[in-house]
């Protein structure tokens, strides 16, 4: 189906916004809300880090956005997209659409639109350390025009759709958090150490080594006379990752049997291990084709199955990252002997497998969830692509 496409220039009134003098108090802390691209977090603005004084919106080029209008960043956090339900000022970077006619373009169905449109924004950008976007880029994205019911149909399918999503991330954060509140409950704060359990490097329970430094001159294609390399780039918070994948020839392998990595191992990556998601670690899942491990990346082999989960999260708390991080810097890179040196607390054997045994199985329940999630933005993604071509089916 065919929709006629108009530009968000004619379907939009756009205001900008500015910042108040930082260096004047009175402008500051006062009893209006003022939103710049770090309190992006969401797809709703209901709170902001920053407020501002009347006489900071008087005196400055900010503008106060009343609630209910679709705010989209022009710089940094491209591609993001917001409504936002109080009334606040915005920053310089962010720019307010307020539609012209309700009657051509529904508040919701543009805003799922432009949720759809992020890769194409985030693409856009220009600048050689902060990416933007240009106002005339801005007004020139052609938007396709159904009919208004039709457009409110979309946007309603859409919301549904994204509310499942929140669900499950809501009942994972759950999860995680009872995970969280287990092992403190039944092993103690790891630093404070309540119990007086005995402390040791961490290497009493699992062996630990680093990769082999495979030369890249001499990687190959994926073929069945090849074997998979795991890197720092494969290994995020919590999973691996293979879209971007290195094969090693099976015919070069003399010697290296002790890299290769095996069902139950935690594989830590080593250089920027924080990133924004958390920690870069994981467990090697079962079933994985022939890995091998790479330089800067670690393997945790458990020396007893039941301690997989006890040392997988020692290895995520917070007493890690105070152990790798002293001066709390963002540290580039762990070391080996950082790494072997961490002590944990060791505790009697029927206490790791019991919690063994109760992470298993809310990890079960996750792992349905991740999957279910993962299918859900497929299903969400599919979804938008169908509605703003004209082919969601009623």
């Amino acid at each position: 189906m065919s929709w006629p496409m108009i530009s968000l220039g004619e379907l939009v009134d756009i205001k900008g916004g500015g910042t108040p003098d930082k260096n004047n108090s009175e402008y500051w802390n006062g009893d209006i809300p003022w939103a710049s691209v770090k309190d992006f977090k969401k797809n709703i603005l209901d709170s902001t880090l920053d407020s501002i004084t009347l006489l900071g919106v008087r005196n400055s080029a900010t503008s106060v956005i009343p609630a209910g209008n679709i705010i989209v960043p022009t710089r940094m956090a491209l591609g993001k997209v917001a409504i936002n339900t109080i009334d606040l000022a915005i920053n310089q970077d962010l720019k307010a659409l307020f539609i012209k006619d309700n009657d051509i373009v529904d508040r919701d169905y543009l805003f799922r639109w432009l949720e759809s449109q992020s890769s194409l924004i985030e693409s856009e950008g220009k600048g050689a350390t902060v990416k933007g976007i240009t106002l005339p880029f801005l007004k020139g994205l052609n938007v396709p025009i159904p009919p208004i019911n039709e457009q409110k149909r979309i946007a309603a399918i859409l919301d549904k759709a994204e509310g499942i999503r929140q669900k499950r991330e809501q009942a994972m954060k759950l999860a995680n958090d009872f995970l969280r509140t287990t092992f403190l409950n039944m092993f103690g704060d790891p630093v404070e150490n309540p119990k007086n359990l005995k402390k040791a490097p961490i290497t009493e329970l699992a062996e630990v080594i680093t990769g082999f430094a495979f030369k890249s001159n001499e990687y190959i294609s994926d073929a069945p006379e090849s074997v998979r390399l795991c890197r720092g780039a494969n290994t995020l918070t919590g999973y691996l990752d293979w879209a971007d994948t290195k094969f090693w020839p099976k015919n070069k392998l003399e010697k290296l049997d002790n890299y290769l990595i095996k069902a139950g191992d935690i594989i830590l990556a080593m250089d920027r291990p924080w990133i924004s998601s958390g920690l870069k670690v994981c467990i090697f899942p079962e079933n994985q084709r022939e890995t091998y491990l790479v330089q800067r990346v670690a393997r945790l082999r458990p020396r007893c199955e039941s301690y997989t989960n006890y040392i997988y999260s020692c290895i995520k708390s917070p007493a890690f990252e105070k152990h790798c991080c002293p001066t709390e810097t963002t540290v580039p890179h762990i070391s080996p002997v950082e790494l072997k040196n961490f002590e944990v607390l060791i505790p009697p054997d029927e206490l790791m497998v019991n919690f063994h045994s109760i992470v298993s199985i809310i990890n079960n329940s996750l792992n349905k969830m991740a999957s279910g999630d993962i299918d859900s933005d497929a299903l969400f993604s599919k979804l938008s692509q169908q509605a703003f071509s004209g082919h969601l089916k009623r």
